[in-house]
């Protein structure tokens, strides 16, 4: 892989005020005047109340994070990512990177040497991070805090201080942030999988089908919705479907000479075969030796039939099947956080050119100091011109905008409908908003009426950060007490259950016996790994240059045919959905209507142009040859 780098100027830094995305701030911002020789840490400031006390005597880990200039870094990051920068591509080396903005071995020893006074163990040390574990009294006296346990909306337990924390004055200007854990980090959620609820009453002993591709199978004794009789829907799509309806096939582009990083919080040990096996059985490439490799960090849980993992490595090597690809998970012992764990090491290390991931830590408002240890970490990635891609989220609640997927400092990526013909071709696309009607016990009916009710959809909306630069002008809709805000999502593909992606894993059945199963899944954990996988494409079409953080670019070529713009079903609402998830359970016949963006809780918008459902739209036409791509053949 090739890379063009430049060393970030004085003059750059000094800009830095200026140029800031999100709420990055630099560091000497941070602190305020504390007691006698100490500075508050104004980020470290809790949103909630202090929490359940922690006994003393109970563990923590104690994130430092540590750096020389965060906000020349926010100016590196938007300067390197911006088209119309002069220094749009020049990517920096890790090296490169901590050199410039990374705190000195002298800063370093000065941190290390507090934690160690205070009584704490410092156990891992870098440019960016300083880590130390002792017990709840240790740390709470290093940082002048009552440390307590809170669970925020839609998270995981977190531990929180009842007021900001404070440092020595003397190390103040090289601390980005604090963030403290417990000693075993918990998982963090990921996104929701398709459900599989349990078969009810025999229904009039109709014998459940599907269809090779949209449209096949007309359901002909099935009563009809909308005017017309109703076809099967799709038996969840192939690899080859997808890659041929987004326009993949036909560039010629599998992703050879890229790397993909998938983020993921548990050790599937089964990932690699079972892909292996789930290609096989499609007539699809399996992984060559040495395409697949893993990056576990110590003490992660073992997992077995993660059906996550299942979803987000199959839809990549679908979409980009020459790509390398490395699972890589983290436990939270570098930055308090698992999930951050793993893209600060895909990011010290440079392990991939883009990135992955279908988990959350949280709904927004976030803690300042959780949101600057990302965008700390997301800026790095910037420069170093990696690409991070986050699922949007789908839930009941669709504009709960979910963080790290909301930040503006990653692409989040939403969901769609698309209907695939029988050559694999495009024949059209909606926002992903499910609604669904059951089958009457005389199947003579749909229950209720027709759509039936809200059942799911891609997550979007308008998020409490600032409107990011490259949204301006493109994103219309996102002024909130007169400030514009940044719409979520940015981009889109297929994410709807109903239709679905063909995968395969294995779990630990009934006698503990190992049981491969085939399934079909869908959701923004979809969508994500599938986006993945297509930049994958762009960057082997670009001869291995690089496309960074991407957003600018995406959002150049917005309403133009690098993308369909996303709006709604032009062939009517309705169609019956009787897909298998997996053996042994089934779904009975059940009408899905798509696309009535309306019946959301939220009434998200579904238009022309940008909404808050697909974003700027899916690969289009041009997709694979607007980014500087050649077709290889």
């Amino acid at each position: 892989m090739h890379y063009r780098r430049h060393t970030v100027t004085a003059a750059l830094a000094a800009s830095a005020c200026c140029v800031l995305l999100g709420s990055g701030i630099a560091n000497a911002a941070t602190a305020r005047p504390g007691p006698a020789d100490l500075l508050t840490l104004a980020n470290t400031a809790p949103v909630a109340g202090p929490g359940t006390a922690m006994p003393t005597a109970s563990r923590v880990n104690v994130s430092v994070l540590i750096g020389r200039d965060q906000a020349g870094l926010a100016a590196a990051a938007r300067a390197i990512s911006d088209p119309a920068s002069l220094r749009y591509q020049r990517y920096l080396s890790t090296a490169q990177v901590a050199a410039e903005f990374g705190a000195t071995s002298v800063q370093q020893a000065a941190v290390s040497g507090w934690l160690s006074n205070s009584g704490l163990t410092v156990t891992h040390r870098d440019s960016f991070t300083v880590d130390a574990s002792g017990t709840v009294a240790q740390a709470q006296s290093a940082l002048h805090v009552r440390l307590g346990l809170y669970r925020p909306s839609g998270g995981t337990e977190q531990v929180v201080a009842d007021k900001p924390m404070s440092v020595p004055a003397a190390i103040a200007d090289s601390v980005t942030t604090i963030r403290v854990s417990q000693a075993t980090v918990p998982m963090t959620p990921h996104e929701q999988l398709a459900p599989v609820p349990a078969h009810p009453q025999p229904l009039a002993k109709i014998k459940e089908k599907c269809s090779a591709y949209y449209g096949q199978l007309p359901a002909a004794h099935l009563p009809g919705a909308y005017g017309r009789t109703l076809t099967w829907a799709p038996c969840g799509y192939l690899p080859q479907q997808l890659r041929g309806a987004y326009g993949a096939t036909r560039s010629g582009l599998t992703g050879a000479g890229a790397s993909v990083a998938v983020l993921s919080e548990d050790n599937d040990k089964t990932a690699l075969p079972d892909a292996n096996r789930w290609a096989r059985d499609r007539h699809f490439p399996p992984f060559k030796r040495g395409q697949f490799s893993t990056n576990i960090a110590k003490g992660v849980p073992d997992g077995t039939g993660d059906v996550e993992s299942a979803l987000d490595v199959e839809a990549v090597h679908g979409m980009a099947p020459a790509a390398r690809v490395t699972y890589v998970v983290g436990n939270g012992k570098i930055t308090g956080d698992r999930l951050l764990d793993s893209l600060d090491t895909v990011v010290t290390y440079h392990i991939a050119d883009v990135v992955t991931s279908s988990w959350y830590i949280g709904w927004l408002p976030m803690p300042k100091s959780v949101i600057t240890a990302w965008e700390g970490v997301l800026q790095r990635a910037a420069v170093e011109g990696i690409t991070v891609n986050f699922a949007s989220g789908d839930a009941q609640i669709p504009t709960k905008i979910q963080y790290p997927g909301g930040d503006p400092w990653l692409t989040a990526v939403g969901g769609t409908t698309i209907a695939i013909g029988a050559h694999d071709n495009y024949l059209w696309e909606t926002g992903w908003v499910t609604d669904l009607a059951a089958l009457n016990k005389t199947a003579t009916a749909w229950k209720p009426a027709p759509p039936g009710f809200f059942f799911a959809a891609t997550t979007g909306g308008i998020s409490s950060f600032p409107e990011p630069y490259y949204q301006r002008g493109v994103v219309s809709g996102n002024v909130v007490n007169g400030k514009a805000k940044r719409a979520v999502p940015d981009v889109s593909d297929l994410g709807d259950f109903t239709v679905g992606y063909q995968i395969g894993f294995s779990f630990i059945g009934r006698h503990h016996k190992l049981t491969y199963v085939n399934a079909v899944n869908g959701g923004t954990s979809l969508s994500s790994p599938m986006l993945t996988g297509f930049e994958a494409g762009l960057i082997q079409g670009r001869h291995h240059i690089a496309l960074g953080f991407a957003n600018p670019t995406l959002y150049n070529m917005a309403n133009t045919s690098a993308f369909h713009d996303v709006t709604s079903n032009p062939h009517g609402q309705g169609y019956t959905e009787a897909a298998v998830f997996g053996s042994p359970y089934r779904l009975p016949p059940t009408l899905t209507t798509m696309g009535l963006c309306a019946t959301t809780p939220a009434h998200q918008t579904c238009g022309a142009g940008y909404d808050t459902t697909s974003g700027i739209g899916s690969p289009g036409p041009s997709f694979f040859s607007s980014f500087g791509s050649h077709p290889v053949h």
